[in-house]
């Protein structure tokens, strides 16, 4: 049975611990099936630019609302303008 490291987001194996890290690195808590398919690949090339460019908008504004959904969870005593300045903040660090 593995444990969930929160801090990195990897699994704590029995043993090779460093060299799993090493191997996860490139992923930084993403997992190789995060990656699209050729098949979406290919849907989204056909697309025009405008429909990617506001399917990508939609994105954002479904990941924001997601994080401002979880730092009220984790902090029911904060008011509202407080989240949200908590989810600028978060949002305008964000690094990929």
């Amino acid at each position: 049975m593995s444990v969930e490291n929160p801090s990195t987001n990897y699994p704590e194996p029995r043993s090779g611990a460093a060299e799993l890290r090493d191997e996860m690195l490139p992923y930084r808590g993403r997992t190789p099936d995060d990656d699209p398919s050729p098949e979406q690949i290919a849907i989204y090339r056909r697309m025009p630019g405008a429909r990617r460019l506001k399917l990508a908008e939609r994105m954002f504004w479904e990941a924001r609302q997601l994080k401002i959904a979880g730092v009220r969870y984790q902090h029911p005593e904060w008011q509202e303008q407080q989240v949200i300045a908590e989810v600028n903040r978060i949002f305008l660090h964000a690094r990929d």
